[in-house]
C-alpha cells in the first residue's frame, strides 16, 4: 500500500470559524518541526500544501524550504479564498462554495496564490481547495493551470451549500471534470482523502435514497459522516479506528492511503482538538504509533501527490 500524506499549511483561526480578510497570524507554522523526528523515523515525505497567507510570509517560506529538503517532500498549493486577493465581497457568508463564486474571480485568486508560492522558487503541481470545497467551477480553473494532481475530494460527504462527494471513489482516479465523483478524461489525478464507507458503494445507496424523497438531505449528510465510514484522518478519530479503516480500505481494494492533518493541529493555541502541549504530544504519539503498524502490517510506502501522479499515469499508458 503507498501511504501519501499531507499537511494544510495555513494561517489560524479556522477552528473558530474566523474567515479573517486580513492579516491572519501565521504562529503554528513554526510547529512543523515537531513532525521531524516521527516523520524521519518513518520515512515521510509529506506534501506541504500551502496557503496564501503563509506563502506570503517570508520566515514561513524559509522554514518550508527546509522541510521540503529534509524530508525529500514536496510543497504544493492550498486555496483560501475568503483572504486570498483579489478581495471583493459577495453576498453570501464565508466560507462560500466555489460554485457560488464567479470563475474568473477564483482563477485570480489562484494566480495570486502561485505567484506568492513562485517567490519560493516553487511551481507547484499538486493542489486542495479550501475546506474541501472542490466543485466542477473551481475544477476547470485548475485544468488550465500547470497543476496535476488534486487531493480536495471528500468521500461519504455532503457539504451544506456546498460540493456533493458521497458517491465519489475511495482511491485515486483521473475524474470526469462534469463530474468529479466519477472517473473520466481529466488529466488531473484527484487522491481523494481516505474516508472509507462500511459497505461499498454505500454513498451512492444514500444518494438514491435522497433523491427519491425516502430520507431528507440533513439525514443523509449526519449518517454519511457519523455511522456509514470511517476516516482514515489522524486528527478525526482514534488510532483503533485508523487501523479499523485502512483494514476496511485495503479489504475493499484500496491500494492508497491519503490522509490529511493542518498544521494548526500541532499548535496548541491554534486549534481545539489539541488545546494543550500534552494533547500535541499525544497527536504525534498517534502518528508514530500508526505509521509504525502500518509499516509492519503492510509495508507502506510512503509517496508524494506528484509521484502518484506520475505512477498512475504511468498505469494509464500501460493499458
Amino acid at each position: 500500500m503507498k501511504l501519501a500524506v499531507s499537511i494544510d499549511v495555513e494561517e489560524e483561526g479556522l477552528f473558530t470559524n474566523r474567515y479573517d480578510p486580513g492579516d491572519a497570524p501565521v504562529s503554528n507554522v513554526r510547529f512543523l518541526r515537531l513532525l521531524d523526528p516521527v516523520f524521519q523515523d518513518h520515512g515521510i515525505r509529506p506534501a506541504l500544501l500551502v496557503s496564501y497567507r503563509v506563502a506570503a510570509n517570508e520566515s514561513c517560506r524559509e522554514l518550508l524550504l527546509e522541510l521540503r529538503e529534509k524530508w525529500q517532500g514536496e510543497i504544493g498549493a492550498h486555496l483560501h479564498p475568503w483572504n486570498t486577493p483579489p478581495l471583493e465581497k459577495l453576498p453570501y457568508p464565508d466560507p462560500v462554495p466555489s460554485e457560488l463564486i464567479p470563475r474568473e474571480l477564483l482563477a485570480r485568486k489562484l494566480d495570486t496564490l502561485l505567484e506568492a508560492i513562485s517567490r519560493m522558487g516553487v511551481s507547484p503541481v499538486s493542489f486542495r481547495m479550501g475546506r474541501f470545497n472542490m466543485g466542477p467551477r473551481m475544477f476547470s480553473v485548475i485544468e488550465e493551470k500547470r497543476l496535476e494532481v488534486d487531493s480536495s475530494i471528500a468521500p461519504m460527504r455532503k457539504t451544506y451549500r456546498g460540493p456533493n462527494h458521497l458517491a465519489a471513489p475511495t482511491d485515486p482516479y483521473f475524474p470526469d471534470p462534469a463530474n468529479l465523483c466519477s472517473p473520466g478524461t481529466s488529466r488531473i489525478l484527484e487522491v481523494p482523502m481516505t474516508i472509507v464507507p462500511l459497505i461499498a458503494g454505500l454513498g451512492a445507496g444514500l444518494e438514491r435514497l435522497e433523491s427519491r424523497g425516502l430520507v431528507p438531505t440533513s439525514w443523509v449528510r449526519w449518517f454519511a459522516m457519523n455511522c456509514g465510514s470511517i476516516p482514515v484522518q489522524p486528527a478525526w478519530t482514534t488510532l483503533g479506528r485508523l487501523k479499523a479503516g485502512t483494514l476496511l480500505h485495503r479489504s475493499q481494494g484500496g491500494r492508497v492511503l491519503s490522509m490529511f492533518f493542518h498544521s494548526s493541529e500541532l499548535f496548541p493555541e491554534g486549534n481545539p482538538k489539541h488545546p494543550t502541549t500534552p494533547q500535541v504530544k499525544l497527536f504525534l504519539k498517534k502518528l508514530n504509533d500508526f505509521f509504525s503498524w502500518i509499516s509492519e502490517k503492510m509495508s507502506a510506502e510512503s509517496v508524494t501527490l506528484s509521484e502518484l501522479r506520475q505512477d498512475y499515469e504511468t498505469r494509464e499508458q500501460a493499458k
